[in-house]
């Protein structure tokens, strides 16, 4: 419980800014789409919560009276946290890698839940307006297995240089958009002061300078932005998307447990013990 307001926050931050967390304060929208309540319980051998929370649309109506971007949609107004967390954990549950619903800092949230499903709670089961009693969205092992394989799957932050045209701004959320030459769509954040003084820069060509933040199919997700300056004529090579240089190296794969035939296990007691010195010596020659 403690877990999940916190969880739900970043959900919703992340469907509105495409990012998760920020620093500073958090927008008064956001504070009062996360307005969670615990009203009741109730279950016999379940435990059934029983919460209030707004619907988006209720909530923070400013958002909805704005041109929309054209890489995203916006949540419906009758959704609630617990619906867009329920998207989150349905692509969670189909391991999708390419998703937009959630970022690093998201996925290491939902692996926290490891702590509740514990072998006393074996699954959450999530319902409310889209996610229904009889198809609810669901948090168990596996879900949390793959948002830690997600986690440590996507490749890290990397520095970029982008060129396009300036599509739209959005002041509500600090999110931009640029349109590159082969026409496809990149969404930014701005990571410091206030977006609304990229105004005059609309529909011309701009270069941002930030850090690529990446899905975990090595997609780009966003460019976390610091500066954007009109573009020059020296600038048309960064006009294109940004691709991960490498993926996270994943030690799993090169870490085994030992056995009895593993590792250290496997030669002791193995050497004869009755070569002479020369005859050891002759031998590791003949093996180089």
């Amino acid at each position: 419980m403690r877990l999940l307001p916190e969880t739900i926050s970043r959900t919703l931050r992340m469907a509105f800014e495409g990012r998760s967390t920020a620093s500073g304060t958090a927008p008064a929208w956001l504070n009062r789409m996360s307005d969670i309540r615990f009203v009741d319980y109730d279950g016999n051998e379940d435990t059934i919560l029983k919460f209030s929370c707004p619907t988006v649309g209720a909530a923070a109506p400013e958002l909805y009276g704005q041109r929309e971007f054209p890489w995203s949609e916006r949540p419906d107004e009758n959704d609630t946290g617990f619906d867009l967390l329920g998207d989150v954990l349905a692509d969670l549950a189909t391991k999708n890698t390419d998703s937009q619903l959630f970022d690093g800092s998201l996925l290491r949230t939902l692996s926290r839940f490891k702590n509740g499903i514990n072998g006393t709670f074996q699954e959450i089961e999530l319902s409310g307006h889209r996610f229904t009693k009889r198809h609810p969205a669901v948090i168990d092992q596996t879900v949390i297995n793959t948002a830690k394989a997600f986690s440590s799957d996507t490749p890290a932050p990397e520095p970029v240089r982008i060129v396009g045209m300036l599509d739209m701004v959005r002041a509500s959320t600090q999110a931009f958009a640029i349109k590159l030459d082969d026409g496809q769509e990149v969404r930014g954040v701005m990571l410091n002061g206030e977006i609304g003084g990229l105004s005059h820069l609309l529909e011309k060509r701009v270069l941002v300078l930030g850090r690529a933040v990446f899905r975990p199919s090595g997609r780009l997700l966003r460019v976390d932005t610091e500066y954007v300056h009109p573009a020059s004529a020296d600038d048309e090579f960064f006009s294109r998307v940004p691709r991960a240089s490498r993926r996270r190296l994943d030690v799993r794969q090169f870490v085994r447990e030992q056995s009895n035939k593993r590792g250290v296990a496997a030669i002791i007691g193995k050497w004869p013990g009755d070569e002479t010195d020369e005859q050891i010596e002759v031998a590791l020659r003949e093996l180089s």
